[in-house]
């Protein structure tokens, strides 16, 4: 299987190297897209080492990459997806290589909201998740748990092994 990973900045971005690592590991292709502020974050060098892939960022996106990024793909997962990321694609907005590759692409989408628990719970981000399901989105949700700042409650990424999981299980 093909799989497109975007990535947005979020404390959770760390586990988005497990999962492209886990997946590598099962035999996908993993075609990595950055946001800026994620490729600011960790270098799309990690990204590369761990998906043997060129990693495509808002820097380095050329011409047509969003075009050019979902060829062949099977299915296009965002991890994390920050509540910024939710909010955009919820608008139809493509103003970074992530939520263009998001417009551009017609197979199935899944979402993995990674976020401060209150930032999670906010009405405008709960309305966006029904409104991105609403256009067929698969929303791998939350966990519940301390987030990095200490608040305590649901906005966690889901583990890596149940994306996995969750993807794995759509064959």
């Amino acid at each position: 299987m093909t799989i497109i990973l975007g990535v947005s900045a979020s404390v959770a971005l760390y586990k988005a190297c497990d999962i492209v690592r886990e997946l590598t590991k099962a035999g996908h292709t993993v075609r990595v897209a950055m946001t800026r502020t994620a490729a600011a974050w960790i270098n799309p060098v990690l990204f590369e080492a761990l998906s043997a892939q060129k990693v495509i960022t808002d820097d380095t996106a050329s011409g047509m990459a969003h075009i050019e990024i979902r060829g062949g793909a099977d299915l296009m997962l965002v991890a994390p997806a920050t509540a910024d990321l939710i909010a955009r694609a919820a608008q139809g907005r493509a103003d970074d290589i992530v939520t263009a590759t998001l417009l551009a692409y017609d197979g199935p989408r899944y979402i993995a909201p990674a976020m401060n628990p209150f930032m999670y719970a906010h009405p405008a981000t709960q309305a966006n998740l029904k409104t991105l399901k609403s256009y067929g989105y698969h929303i791998l949700d939350s966990a519940n748990g301390e987030a990095v700042c200490g608040d305590v409650g649901q906005g966690k990424m889901m583990a890596v092994a149940d994306i996995i999981a969750a993807l794995s299980s759509r064959r």
